[in-house]
């Protein structure tokens, strides 16, 4: 691999990476339908398209891997998972009316704050969530980490179906638990599905939690009812907590279903909790704020007792951002889900046409892409020193094509060989990283 021998320092200079970026030939049409509980159509109300400029507001995705790449160039970096896209204004209205109060003293959330959370799982899921059963919670991951705390003593196990999302790893020992890793299990042409056996061997052996990512981050899996079921049945059976940790659940592309595991009767809602959060619908991650409920009032009680991350007062922005979202999104997030099984079906397109080194089929839910870069891996060869094959792929895709995208290690040791990449941007934006990823690899 002489020709494309990557730099050890991470980042290499990326002057040319950007003309990708004007490269595009064609861009992908938009979707005009996108799935959930049903058809949805796509109004184009908002500019989705838009290029949005993120640089300078001190985020994630964009200014830590410039500052880290300086004096290098990173113009595609789709690794953090938020959005690109201006965010909704009825969202900025709303916080904008309460700046203009210029006073912060303490203050209770909107009136109509549960009611607009249960009115969305109503109209978009036909799921009946009591108010009283609400509860807000600091984050999603926050609010798993109580949940572990409540039901777990230190040192328990609490299993996780891997690839899972990559901060699990780090929430299930921060709650005193031991991680108890199962490995999905794939079919040949993609499909994931839950090892049963190996769940009900960590059951057995006194695992007292599952948490459950659904839909699936990184995989893009939407569960089927009948999966869930033979999931739930087995956590009732020897009385673990399902945790089920639903955030990404109003990204679903055309063709597929979400199917809140609360909805699947009473045993297996009794013994759960769910979590959610305008933070990825909406992109409101910086407002630090999610929520709660279950109808197990006994668990919500013991949980609001001993968990450390539920309260009723939390930031005040975000609390007013998510009801904003709630009240007034549904058109925005239809053209969302639209925009993104576009920005899904484009790349599916791409790989079998012009990146065959790079398999991918659209995910269901979420909206992030597994990308099998088995074949590229093998092409650059073996990593050097402690790195994984992940970290050798990110160096390469940064380096040669100006591309940031995450080692699939960081969701699981399943994950050896295949990276995530974040769809959430525009298609003008997806065109031009794939362009310079296809000439990278082309190059090798």
């Amino acid at each position: 691999m002489s020709n494309s021998k990557l730099d050890r320092r991470l980042f290499m200079k990326g002057a040319g990476a950007a003309v990708f970026l004007t490269s595009a030939a064609s861009l992908p049409a938009v979707s005009v339908s996108a799935k959930g509980m049903g058809h949805m159509s796509m109004s184009m109300a908002y500019d989705l398209n838009e290029e949005f400029n993120r640089i300078g507001s001190g985020d994630f995705k964009w200014d830590m891997i410039r500052k880290n790449a300086r004096p290098y160039d990173v113009p595609f970096p789709m690794g953090v998972a938020d959005m690109d896209f201006r965010t909704m204004p009825q969202i900025t209205a709303a916080l904008q009316s309460r700046l203009n109060h210029h006073n912060w003293g303490y203050e209770a959330p909107p009136a109509d704050y549960k009611q607009n959370i249960v009115n969305w799982n109503k109209r978009r899921y036909d799921q009946d969530v009591d108010p009283s059963t609400i509860e807000n919670c600091i984050g999603v991951l926050d609010g798993v980490s109580s949940a572990l705390r409540t039901v777990c003593d230190p040192g328990d196990k609490v299993i996780l179906h891997t690839p899972n999302y990559s901060s699990f790893f780090s929430v299930i020992p921060g709650a005193l638990c031991e991680l108890a890793e199962s490995d999905l299990v794939i079919d040949d042409d993609g499909n994931y599905d839950f090892d049963y056996d190996d769940t009900e061997r960590l059951l057995k052996d006194g695992a007292k939690a599952i948490i459950l990512c659904n839909p699936q981050n990184p995989t893009g899996n939407c569960w089927t009812a009948d999966q869930l079921r033979k999931l739930g049945d087995l956590a009732n059976q020897y009385n673990a907590l399902m945790i089920a940790d639903e955030i990404h659940c109003d990204f679903i592309n055309k063709n597929a279903e979400y199917v809140p595991y609360a909805l699947l009767g009473e045993a297996y809602a009794m013994n759960s909790i769910t979590l959610k959060s305008t933070s990825k619908s909406f992109n409101l991650a910086a407002h630090r704020t999610g929520y709660m409920f279950t109808d197990n009032k006994e668990l919500l009680s013991r949980i609001k007792k001993i968990g450390n991350h539920n309260r009723f007062l939390l930031n005040t922005m975000g609390i007013i951002a998510s009801n904003a979202a709630y009240k007034h999104g549904e058109t925005y997030m239809d053209d969302m889900q639209a925009y993104m099984d576009g920005n899904a079906k484009f790349l599916e397109k791409f790989c079998k046409e012009e990146m065959k080194d790079v398999k991918y089929k659209v995910h269901e839910g979420t909206y992030l892409a597994w990308l099998d870069c088995k074949a590229v891996a093998k092409k650059l060869g073996d990593p050097e020193g402690d790195d994984r094959v992940g970290d050798m792929l990110k160096k390469f895709f940064i380096q040669k094509a100006g591309v940031n995208i995450n080692p699939g290690e960081n969701y699981g040791r399943t994950g050896v060989g295949y990276m995530r990449m974040n769809l959430g941007t525009t298609h003008r934006k997806l065109h031009g990283a794939l362009n310079a990823m296809k000439a990278a690899i082309d190059a090798i």
